[in-house]
């Protein structure tokens, strides 16, 4: 694991403390109970889950996966969403075309754009609705 990959680890683990884990031999993350808008979603709570992406911090991270998959309370249909799909936690998610709007990374996670910057962003997306 990189000394970079570490440092957005740290950032992650202070953010979401017990509620993440971590495969190092894919970088994939995991959000267990992760909240989302309960007048939007349906379950209102779920796992989130996204892959560090090798080329850290120079290629920005892309989508994310949730489980259970998830439908809009309204019944309409979720843009840039599919279902189901697999990623190594499992089978049964479903996957969000996601990015941040900017990626400016820094050579120190901490200085610029980091995966902490992505995890947060989910919850806008989840804000968004359809």
């Amino acid at each position: 694991m990189s000394d970079r990959v570490d440092e957005e680890l740290n950032l992650l683990r202070g953010w979401f403390a017990d509620r993440m884990d971590y495969k190092a031999e894919v970088q994939w993350v995991k959000i267990r109970d992760y909240c989302l808008p309960a007048d939007l979603w349906t379950p209102h709570v779920a796992d989130v889950a996204f892959q560090i992406p090798e080329g850290l911090p120079g290629q920005a991270p892309y989508a994310f996966h949730v489980s259970p998959p998830v439908t809009l309370r309204s019944g309409q249909i979720i843009n840039n969403y599919t279902a189901p799909t697999s990623n190594p936690w499992g089978d049964s998610w479903g996957t969000f075309s996601w990015a941040l709007e900017v990626w400016q990374p820094a050579p120190r996670a901490c200085e610029g754009s980091n995966m902490l910057d992505f995890a947060r962003s989910i919850a806008d997306r989840f804000r968004q609705g359809a």
